[in-house]
């Protein structure tokens, strides 16, 4: 069955690991997505390219007007509702 996706913001999520000297960036919208790379360039390119395939194989559904490949880098802070 394939899933349905407006048309929307991918978000990705970059961090640096100072001890591995990469780059590491995974989206929850992307389901597989984990990429490290050595420098933002390489990242860049990296998701690029993964994401098309993953979005495929996942069969996430997007519109004509398309999705847009959104990369944030630094610390990823939840944020969680009181009980």
């Amino acid at each position: 069955m394939t899933k349905y996706r407006p048309a929307h913001e991918f978000v990705i999520f970059a961090t640096w690991d100072a001890e591995a000297g990469a780059w590491s960036a995974h989206g929850d919208d992307i389901p597989g997505l984990v990429i490290e790379a050595e420098n933002r360039d390489h990242l860049k390119s990296r998701v690029d390219d993964a994401a098309m395939d993953l979005i495929k194989l996942n069969k996430v559904h997007i519109d004509r007007d398309g999705g847009e490949l959104r990369i944030v880098t630094g610390e990823r802070v939840s944020v969680l509702a009181a009980a």
